[in-house]
C-alpha cells in the first residue's frame, strides 16, 4: 500500500432541487460575469437553462455562453470559450451537462489563462499553471469528472483525441441531481455504466499489494452499479436508481479509490482513437477493450491479477474460479 494525501476539493451538493442552492455558490465566489457551457437542448427541456438565468439575473451576474459542445469535444468549443472569457473578462465558467461539456469547460477555464494554444498543453509540449474557478451542473451518471481535474479533448484538425489532468481544473462545487439522468436513453445509461464500472477497475487492477480496504470499496461500486443497472433493465425506472448510479459515477473517479496504489489507464488511452475514429460511445468503446488487457495483463503481472480477479468472482459473480470469470 502506498503513501497519499488525499483532499476532495469539490463540494458535492447531491439531490433533487438543489440547483436552488446554485446562487448560495455563485455569490461564495463574487461572480461577475460568468460563462455558461452546455451542449445542446437538454439543459432547456431539463428546465436547468431557464434556472441558471433566473439566479444569475437576481444576483445581477452577466451571462455569456458556449453552447453546442458536441460528445467528444472539439478544439472548436474550446477556442471559442477562450476567446469569449478573454473578450469580456469573465471570471466563472458554469458547466451543465454531462463529461464533455464539463471537460470543454475545464480546457477553456485553464485555456483563458493560458497564453499559448491550449492544445500544446494536451500535446504535452508545455504546461498550464492556473484556472478560472469552474463550477458543474451534471446531467448524466457515467464519467465523474464532476469531481476530478481531468480533461479529454479531441482536434479534428489534428485527428487526435488527447488529455490532462490538473489540480486546479477541479470544479469548485458539483450539483448533482439525479432526476436530470431520468430522460437518458438506454443506450447511455448502459454506456455510461460501463464507463464507472472501468474508471473502478482501472483503479483496481494494480500491482501494488494489500489494499484491501480500497478493493473491497470498489467491489462495492461495482456491485451497486450492476444491481441498480439491471433494475433500470428491468424496468425499475426510478429516482433511487438513478441516484445510487449517480453516487457511484462520482466515488467511481474522484480518487478516493486509487490513492493507495498504482492504477493502470491503458483501456482508456486505447480507447479514445477508437471513439475519435469510429464514434463509438466512450463506455461500449471501453468494454471492446478491457477483456483483452485482462489476458494480456494475466501475463505480464499474475501475481496480483489473480487475487483481484478471483476478489471480482467470488464478491460479484459468486465464482472464485478466476478461469471461468474471464
Amino acid at each position: 500500500m502506498k503513501n497519499f494525501e488525499y483532499q476532495s476539493l469539490t463540494k458535492i451538493i447531491f439531490g433533487k432541487d438543489e440547483i436552488s442552492k446554485l446562487d448560495r455558490e455563485l455569490e461564495a465566489y463574487n461572480v461577475k460575469k460568468m460563462l455558461l457551457v452546455y451542449g445542446k437542448n437538454s439543459i432547456k427541456n431539463l428546465g436547468i437553462y431557464k434556472q441558471v438565468l433566473f439566479i444569475c439575473e437576481n444576483l445581477g451576474i452577466e451571462i455569456f455562453e458556449e453552447s453546442n459542445v458536441r460528445p467528444n469535444p472539439d478544439m472548436t468549443s474550446v477556442r471559442s470559450g477562450i476567446n469569449t472569457c478573454k473578450k469580456n473578462d469573465i471570471d466563472f465558467v458554469l458547466a451543465a451537462g454531462g463529461g464533455s461539456v464539463v471537460d470543454c469547460a475545464k480546457a477553456i477555464a485553464f485555456g483563458t489563462l493560458y497564453d499559448g494554444d491550449p492544445w500544446d498543453v494536451y500535446l504535452l509540449k508545455d504546461n498550464a499553471k492556473s484556472s478560472l474557478p469552474l463550477g458543474v451542473i451534471i446531467t448524466l451518471a457515467a464519467t465523474g469528472t464532476e469531481t476530478n481535474g481531468n480533461s479529454v479533448i479531441s482536434n479534428d484538425e489534428t485527428n487526435e483525441k488527447r488529455s490532462v489532468a490538473y489540480k486546479f481544473s477541479i470544479p469548485k462545487f458539483a450539483i448533482i441531481d439525479p432526476t436530470y439522468t431520468l430522460s437518458v436513453s438506454r443506450h447511455h445509461v448502459i454506456a455510461g455504466s460501463i464507463d464507472i464500472m472501468m474508471h473502478v477497475f482501472e483503479q483496481y487492477f494494480s500491482n501494488t499489494v494489500r489494499t484491501e480496504t480500497s478493493d473491497y470499496m470498489s467491489m462495492g461500486i461495482i456491485k451497486s452499479v450492476i444491481e441498480n443497472t439491471k433494475k433500470y433493465l428491468n424496468g425499475e425506472d426510478s429516482y433511487e436508481t438513478r441516484a445510487n448510479i449517480s453516487w457511484a459515477s462520482t466515488i467511481g473517479l474522484n480518487w478516493i479509490l486509487g490513492v493507495d496504489k498504482v492504477g493502470d489507464w491503458a483501456t482508456h488511452r486505447l480507447s479514445y482513437p477508437i471513439t475519435k475514429e469510429y464514434e463509438i460511445t466512450h463506455g461500449y468503446a471501453l468494454a471492446l477493450i478491457f477483456t483483452s488487457w485482462i489476458r494480456v495483463a494475466l501475463k505480464y503481472n499474475s501475481v496480483t491479477m489473480i487475487p483481484r480477479l478471483k476478489t471480482l468472482g467470488e464478491m460479484i459473480f459468486d465464482e472464485p474460479d478466476y478461469k471461468k470469470v474471464r
